[in-house]
This record gives C-alpha cells, structure tokens and sequence, in this order.
C-alpha cells in the first residue's frame, strides 16, 4: 500500500504516508464541506466558505492519524512493532508486522481506534456548542464532530479489515479457539458490508436521485478487496516473543519453533 503513497514524516517515531486514494478523499471533503457551509451560512463570502473547507479537510486528516496512532502506540505496548501508518480510501491502516498474539490484545488495539475518534468527536461537539457566536469555528468544528462519529461508527462495523472485524475476529477467537475459522467469519462480513455498499451507492444513484451515491461503489471494491485478502490470512499469530523481533530489510517477523 505505502508503495503508491506520499511519505509526510515520522510521529512518535512511526512513519507517517498518505496513499493515493487519500487525496480524492480530501477533495472530497473539502468540496463537500464548502458547499455544506454555504447552505448553513449563506452570508458568508465564498473565500471564507472555502477556507472552511479547506480546514475541515486538514482538521480531518489530524483527527485520521490520531485515531492510527491510538492503535499503533497500543501495538507498541504490548511489545508489536509498527513498521507505519498510512491514511487511503477509508481513513488509514497502522501497519504492524505480524499479528496480535491474544485475543485480548487484539481486542484492545482494535477497540482503543474508534474509542479515540469518539473522544474527538465528543470534543469537537463541545467546541461548536460553545462557539455560537462564532460561525467559522462553530461551522469547522460540528463537522469534525460528525465527520469523527462517523468514522469511530463505521470502524465498529462487524467486518475485517475494519476494527468492528478484529473485534469480532478477537470475540471469536476466544470464544471458539481457532483464529482461522474466526479470520474466515470476520472477513466474510466484510465482504458483506462491501457488497452492500456498492448496493447503497447504486441505489442511490439510479433510484434515489443521488449521483454522489456513486462515491460509495469505488468504497465497496476497495472494502472488498481488502476484506479478501485478510480472509487468506489462515495461520495462527506469531509466538509473543517473536513480535517485536524482525530482520533488517523490515520482513515480518516468524514465530518461533
């Protein structure tokens, strides 16, 4: 994935890169926010209306590494190297090498994510209350509220490679024992969700009068895609102690004999 990103810098000491797919979502964002905050505020000039949106888009971005980071600072803890973050179509993926040990861990740094961007978004709401005389700042900041209640409540949906799957996939872990079979119910509800995507976004577009429905097709392909290939992955996790080792070219680690 970072193979087609930008690289932007490290924080925390993790390396930070946007994916291609990324800036169609902040153009997006930017595009959607502007024209959004010229309904609400229409007395605003056009330029300020912009400036919104462009700092919607950036606050955006801000928010999307913090809740990555709440994962990949929770990995590091529990000794799980983390080789990056990179934000792409969905918002971003911590990329760390191998995978969690326990269901208990798995758990934790797949829960902590959407816990943060509820906490910001909590936030957020606090400061669009308090800033009602004030429309640029009031108007930034109830998007960010939504914007970060929207990503902490798709991330909970049931599905891999979302954190709702590795909840799922932690739950079943648990409860049954075999991390493949749980993989394989995980993934498969992310295929689900994929395919209901494209269906809303065709729906949307051809019956509902919708044709920015249309943006949720590419979302569905890439959710399926992704939902796929964390479907092969079969094999239990690597040994606990084999986690925060790795050879010098960056492979992931083996677990040990």
């Amino acid at each position: 994935m970072r193979r087609v990103g930008v690289r932007v810098g490290r924080v925390l000491g993790i390396e930070l890169s946007l994916h291609a797919s990324w800036f169609l979502v902040f153009v997006l964002v930017v595009w959607v926010t502007a024209v959004g905050f010229g309904e609400i505020y229409p007395n605003l000039p056009t330029a300020i209306r912009v400036g919104m949106g462009l700092a919607t888009g950036l606050a955006f971005f801000v928010c999307l590494t913090i809740h990555e980071l709440a994962h990949a600072v929770t990995a590091r803890r529990f000794g799980i190297r983390v080789r990056g973050i990179t934000l792409f179509l969905f918002g971003g993926v911590a990329e760390i090498e191998g995978e969690v040990p326990t269901p208990a861990r798995e758990f934790a740094v797949a829960l902590v994510g959407p816990t943060v961007s509820l906490v910001l978004g909590g936030a957020m709401a606090l400061v669009a209350v308090s800033a009602e005389d004030l429309p640029v700042l009031e108007g930034v900041a109830g998007t960010l509220a939504l914007v970060n209640l929207g990503v902490a409540v798709f991330n909970l949906v049931p599905g891999l490679p979302l954190d709702g799957g590795r909840l799922l996939r932690a739950g079943l872990w648990r409860l049954t024992g075999s991390y493949a079979r749980a993989t394989r119910i995980a993934a498969g509800g992310g295929l689900v969700v994929a395919v209901g995507l494209v269906a809303l976004g065709l729906w949307l577009a051809l019956w509902g009068g919708e044709p920015a429905g249309l943006w949720y097709v590419p979302m569905g392909v890439f959710l399926w895609l992704l939902a796929a290939a964390a479907g092969r992955r079969r094999e239990p996790p690597p040994h606990p102690g084999a986690l925060a080792l790795g050879d010098r070219e960056g492979q992931a680690p083996q677990s040990r004999p």
